[in-house]
């Protein structure tokens, strides 16, 4: 009788020990899911964060992307620059974070998470182009006024190169004497210019600049010669006045086929070379832009 019932006292103490363990290992793994979950849902938030923070130079760049193209613009462009890889690392830190937490989250927490990650990635295929844009944005800025105001002094120049011949073809004193006077008018016009050109070339040399150079170069020569005839002429050397003439000629009809072979205007070459340089970037930039805003405006719905 006492074998037994010491045996039955041993098989519910056995029992007992056997469900505190259950019960302990049961509070450990609850334990554990709630500890991993509560982690998770601090990793979200914490990716919510970075990406919030990431906003401030995605939102920025974006304006200059979208921007019409300033001398402004393009400081701006510069200045943001340098915001480009931090931000881009925040993003990629904000989907790391939505990886790792992505298990142990609800239902609700999961739309949020995978809302935000296609919003980090997107806005990390935007800053992966902007660099490109921003480039040739700065480069178009700083060239565009060179360029213009360089084309303006050319075309300047030019008129007085033509007055000065027309002047010359009077064949008289005082035409050749207006000759002169205009053609060193002109000399340092296409002088300005050049220097301005050359400015450009290096600002955005994609923009072909130096073919204006060029044909400045060519105008220069032809002023040369023009002014070495209106001298001769004045000091009656009439014999080699008509030589340079011939010398004039040949250069002028060079220089007017190099013309030809301009693009309309500076600002065309420079729009041409910006197209070359920033179009593929710009289109995948607003790809990517819309799947970002897309993913935002739910993100904002929730």
């Amino acid at each position: 009788m006492t074998d037994h019932s010491s045996r039955d006292r041993l098989i519910w103490t056995v029992l007992i020990v056997l469900g505190v363990v259950v019960l302990a290992i049961a509070g450990t793994l609850g334990w554990a899911v709630m500890s991993d979950r509560l982690e998770s849902a601090k990793k979200l938030d914490s990716a919510t964060v970075l990406v919030e923070s990431a906003d401030r130079a995605v939102i920025a760049i974006d304006e200059v992307v979208r921007a019409e193209l300033t001398a402004e613009i393009g400081r701006k462009a510069r200045e943001l620059e340098p915001t480009i890889a931090p931000a881009k690392r925040q993003l990629e830190d904000a989907v790391a974070l939505v990886d790792a937490a992505y298990p142990h989250l609800n239902d609700t927490e999961r739309r949020r998470a995978k809302l935000l990650r296609t919003t980090a990635n997107a806005k990390i295929q935007m800053l992966e182009q902007a660099p490109t844009i921003l480039t040739a944005n700065v480069k178009a800025a700083q060239a565009q006024p060179l360029a213009d105001d360089a084309w303006a002094r050319t075309l300047a120049a030019d008129k007085l190169a033509d007055s000065a011949v027309a002047s010359y073809n009077k064949l008289t004193k005082a035409g050749v004497q207006a000759s002169a006077v205009n053609n060193a008018k002109a000399e340092q016009g296409f002088k300005e210019a050049r220097d301005l050109f050359s400015q450009a070339a290096t600002a955005f040399p994609e923009a072909g600049m130096d073919r204006y150079v060029a044909y400045v170069d060519q105008k220069l020569v032809v002023v040369s010669i023009s002014r070495k005839s209106d001298a001769a002429w004045l000091a009656g050397k009439l014999a080699e006045a008509n030589a340079l003439i011939a010398t004039y000629n040949a250069a002028d009809a060079k220089g007017v086929a190099m013309a030809k072979a301009l693009p309309a205007s500076p600002a065309t070459a420079i729009a041409d070379a910006y197209k070359a340089m920033a179009d593929g970037a710009t289109e995948a930039y607003f790809e990517a832009r819309k799947r970002a805003s897309a993913a935002d405006q739910e993100l904002k719905a929730l």
